[in-house]
C-alpha cells in the first residue's frame, strides 16, 4: 500500500503564549559586596555623599571637533581633582563580626561614566575595596593592598553619573588605612553599548574579530587589549598587544604608542580591559555594526603597569616624526589565567610586509581586525625616512581613533609595528568600505637597537637572553594550550512557538567549557527550512545576529528568535547551536527533535488512499496556531461519529502534530475529519479508495 497523508494547517486567531526573553550572562562570578552580605547596615541611600564640580561638556566636545584630524589619543574623559578619604568622608559601620565596613556616594552631573584614580593607596592585610553603580549592576573589586601600583590604583569604568565606594576592614586595623580617592575621571563621550550621550560608535566598515575572516588570527586577537589612562588632566583610549620575551616566562609585556603612554605616571594610570570584543559577526555596512552592543565582556580588567622601554618623541616634542613611537610597560597585576590571553610574537628583522593585518580598538569599541592585502613601504612617519611602515590602504576593515597603538601583524603573524596614525577610516556612515587613505605604524625594529627610557631598548627587555634572535614566536599566557572543546548543549527543544508574533522560544543546559565544566564564551545559534544535518548544512543556515551568552555549565538557557532575525510567517523552521570558548574550540552541533511552524492560514494537501493486503494505516499532519484543547473525530458521509482519534488533548501551536487512523475496515468512500478546539471548529473531507 501507499500511505496516504494529509498536511492540516488551522489558523486560530487570538493571543498566544508570551514568549520569554532571552538570558544574558557575564563572563566572570560577580563579586557580592559587604553591604549585601549584612542585613545591618544601611540603605546605599544613607551613606554620605560628595558632589564633584560641574563640567562643561560641550566646551569638552568642541575641543575634540578641533583635534578632529589632530595626532594624539582618542579622549572620553576629563580628570577632576579630589580629595576624600575615609577619615574626613563617607560613613563608618561596625559589622555583626567586628569588621568595619566604610562607604562613600560620589556623585558628577550628567557623567557617562566615572572611574577614580587613589593616591595613596595603602590597605591592611585583610581589607578589601569595591566600587560600583547605584543598581549595583557593575561591580568592580575586591581590591587589595597587593593592587598598588607605585603607591596609587585606578579603576575601570563605572557606568552613569554615581559611583559608590565599600571599603571592609578587620577589627583593629582601621588604623592601617591609608586611601585618598586623588582624581575622578569625568567621562564625557558615551560607553560602547550604552545610549547616554553622543555615541562614539565605530563606523560600519570595520571588521568583528568574530568574524570567519578572524579565524586564522585567534591566537593573536587574544593578545590585543583596549586600555584607558590619564594624562595631563585628560583620559584617554588607546590599543596594544601582550608580547613575549626570549625568557618565555610569561611576564606580562605590553606594546603600545609612546604618544599614548610615555611617562612612568601615564603607565602607572593604565587600566587594562582583556577580551573586550563583540561575541558575533555582524555584516559590513549594516546599521548594527555602527553600533556596539550588550555582549562585550567588560569584567575582565587589570590596573597599573610599569614603563619598561620608550622610542618616541612625543614625551619631549609632541610630536611623532623622528623616532618609532614604541612604549613598552609591564602590567603590575596578575592576570587571571582565566582570561585564556596570548603574548605574541614579534620580529626585528626591519623589512617591509608583503600583506599585513592589524588587531585594534576603534574609538575604545569592541575589537576589530582589519587586512593589508599588498606590501608596506619603510617611511618616516607621513614624511621620509625609515621610523614606520606605511599602509596605503585597508582591503577589509579601517582604523580610528582608539586604535593608536594597534599592533601590526606580518605574515608569519609577528608583530612588526604599532599604530601611529593616519587618515584611515570608513568612506561614510553604513559604507562597506574604507576611505582608501593611509595609516602609519612605528617599526619594532629601531626600537630593539635604540631606546630613551633609562636607555634601556626593546632587546633589553624582550630579549633578556641576550640570544639577539630577530625573529619569536608566541605562546598562550596559560602553560597549557586550551584543545578541549565545549561539550554540546544538552536538550535543546522548541519551548514555544507563538505563529502570531512570528517568535520561537528555544531552550537547552549550557555545556560550558572543557567538557561540561567552567563556562564558553559565545554561543553560534542557526536557523533553515531544511533541516541541519550536516556540517555544511550548519554553515549555510542563516545565523542569529544576538544569541544569549553562554552561562556556566548546567545552567538554563533561553534564547527568542523572531521577525528581526528574519523568522516569517508560512513557514516551517529547523534550528541548531554550537558553543565556543576562548580558544575558538567549538563544540558538536545540537538539534531540537522538532521544527517550528509559523502556521498563517488553513492549508490542506489533498490526496487519495488506497488500501491493499499489509495494514494500510493513514497520517494526518495538523498544526495548530494558538495552544488549546483540541478534540479529533472521523466521520462518515451521513454524518456518523466513525472514531474519536483525539479527545480534549492539549496541542501546543507552532508543532507539527498527527493523528493517525486504520482504514481496513473502511469502505470507499467519503469522510469528514471534524477538528474542534476551545476558540474553533472546522470540517476536512478525506477520500478514501480502496
Amino acid at each position: 500500500m501507499r500511505p496516504f497523508r494529509l498536511v492540516v494547517l488551522l489558523m486560530l486567531l487570538g493571543a498566544g503564549v508570551v514568549g520569554l526573553a532571552p538570558l544574558t550572562s557575564q563572563a566572570q562570578q560577580r563579586p557580592t559586596l559587604p553591604s549585601q552580605q549584612h542585613a545591618t547596615v544601611q540603605s546605599s541611600a544613607a551613606v554620605a555623599q560628595q558632589t564633584l564640580p560641574a563640567v562643561n561638556t560641550a566646551a569638552l566636545r568642541a575641543e575634540d571637533r578641533e583635534r578632529t584630524g589632530r595626532i594624539g589619543p582618542y579622549r572620553y574623559g576629563t580628570t577632576l581633582d579630589a580629595d576624600f578619604s575615609p577619615e574626613r568622608h563617607g560613613t563608618w559601620e561596625q559589622l555583626p563580626s567586628g569588621r568595619w565596613l566604610w562607604r562613600l556616594r560620589l556623585q558628577s552631573t550628567d557623567a557617562v561614566s566615572l572611574s577614580l584614580g587613589f593616591s595613596p593607596f595603602h590597605l591592611p592585610p585583610g581589607a578589601t575595596l569595591y566600587l560600583h553603580g547605584p543598581g549595583d549592576t557593575i561591580i568592580h573589586g575586591p581590591y587589595t593592598a597587593a593592587d598598588a601600583t607605585a603607591g596609587e590604583h585606578w579603576t575601570p569604568l563605572v557606568p552613569g553619573e554615581q559611583v559608590i565606594l565599600e571599603l571592609e576592614v578587620p577589627a583593629g586595623r582601621r588604623s592601617g588605612v591609608s586611601l585618598t580617592v586623588a582624581q575622578v575621571v569625568h567621562g564625557y563621550r558615551a560607553l560602547p553599548g550604552r545610549a547616554n550621550g553622543p555615541s562614539p560608535k565605530s563606523g560600519s566598515c570595520n571588521l568583528d574579530v568574530a568574524c570567519e575572516e578572524a579565524d586564522p588570527w585567534r591566537e593573536q586577537v587574544r593578545s590585543v587589549a583596549r586600555y584607558t589612562f590619564e594624562a595631563s588632566g585628560s583620559t584617554f583610549f588607546c590599543s596594544g598587544a601582550l608580547v613575549n620575551n626570549t625568557a618565555e616566562d610569561k611576564t606580562p609585556y605590553f606594546l603600545t604608542a609612546e604618544h599614548c603612554v610615555s611617562t612612568p605616571e601615564q603607565a602607572a594610570s593604565m587600566v587594562f580591559y582583556w577580551n573586550y570584543q563583540n561575541q558575533t559577526c555582524r555584516a559590513l555596512g549594516s546599521p548594527e555594526n555602527g553600533q556596539e552592543t550588550d555582549d562585550n565582556p567588560g569584567d575582565q580588567t587589570s590596573s597599573g603597569a610599569v614603563l619598561r622601554a620608550r622610542y618616541g618623541n612625543w614625551h619631549q616634542e609632541g610630536q611623532i616624526t623622528g623616532k618609532s613611537d614604541l612604549a613598552l610597560v609591564e602590567v603590575d597585576d596578575q592576570i587571571p589565567t582565566s582570561y585564556n590571553l596570548y603574548l605574541s610574537g614579534w620580529s626585528r628583522a626591519g623589512n617591509a610586509t608583503a600583506e599585513g593585518v592589524t588587531i585594534h580598538h576603534p574609538s575604545g569599541d569592541g575589537k576589530r581586525i582589519s587586512f593589508d592585502r599588498d606590501s608596506t613601504r619603510i617611511t618616516g612617519y607621513a614624511t621620509s625616512g625609515d621610523t614606520h611602515l606605511r599602509v596605503g590602504n585597508w582591503e577589509t576593515g579601517t582604523t580610528e581613533g582608539g586604535s593608536s597603538g594597534g599592533p601590526l601583524f606580518n605574515t608569519e603573524q609577528r608583530i612588526v609595528g604599532v599604530l601611529s596614525g593616519g587618515r584611515a577610516g570608513c568612506k561614510f556612515d553604513g559604507a562597506t568600505d574604507d576611505n582608501d587613505e593611509p595609516d602609519w605604524y612605528g617599526r619594532v625594529a629601531p626600537g630593539f637597537r635604540q631606546g630613551d627610557y633609562n636607555g634601556t631598548t626593546l632587546a633589553d627587555v624582550l630579549d633578556p637572553l641576550n640570544t639577539g634572535t630577530a625573529t619569536l614566536d608566541g605562546q598562550p599566557q596559560s602553560s597549557e594550550i586550551d584543545r578541549t572543546a565545549p561539550a554540546a548543549a544538552r536538550d535543546l527543544r522548541v519551548r514555544t512557538v507563538e505563529p502570531g508574533t512570528n517568535e520561537v522560544t528555544l531552550a537547552w543546559t549550557a555545556p560550558g567549557d572543557d567538557n561540561r565544566t567552567g563556562t564558553a564564551q559565545k554561543y553560534d545559534l542557526r536557523y533553515d527550512t531544511t533541516r541541519i544535518e550536516t556540517a555544511a548544512d550548519f554553515t549555510q543556515a542563516t545565523p542569529v545576529d544576538a544569541p544569549p551568552l553562554p552561562s556556566p555549565a548546567g545552567t538554563q538557557e533561553t534564547a527568542v528568535v523572531g521577525p528581526s532575525d528574519g523568522l516569517r510567517s508560512g513557514r516551517s523552521y529547523y534550528f541548531a547551536v554550537v558553543a565556543e570558548d576562548q580558544a575558538g574550540n567549538r563544540s558538536p552541533k545540537a538539534t531540537p527533535q522538532r521544527k517550528a511552524v509559523l502556521a498563517k492560514q488553513i492549508k490542506i494537501e489533498e490526496g487519495g488512499l488506497t488500501t491493499g493486503v499489509s495494514t494500510p494505516i493513514s497520517e494526518t499532519a495538523f498544526v495548530l496556531t494558538e495552544t488549546q484543547k483540541l478534540t479529533v473525530s472521523l466521520y462518515d458521509v451521513l454524518g456518523r461519529r466513525v472514531r474519536t482519534l483525539l479527545r480534549d488533548r492539549k496541542v501546543q501551536a507552532g508543532f507539527e502534530q498527527r493523528v493517525r487512523v486504520r482504514t481496513t475496515s473502511l469502505p470507499s468512500g467519503t469522510y469528514f475529519l471534524r477538528f474542534v478546539g476551545q476558540t474553533f471548529a472546522t470540517t476536512r473531507k478525506v477520500v478514501v479508495v480502496n
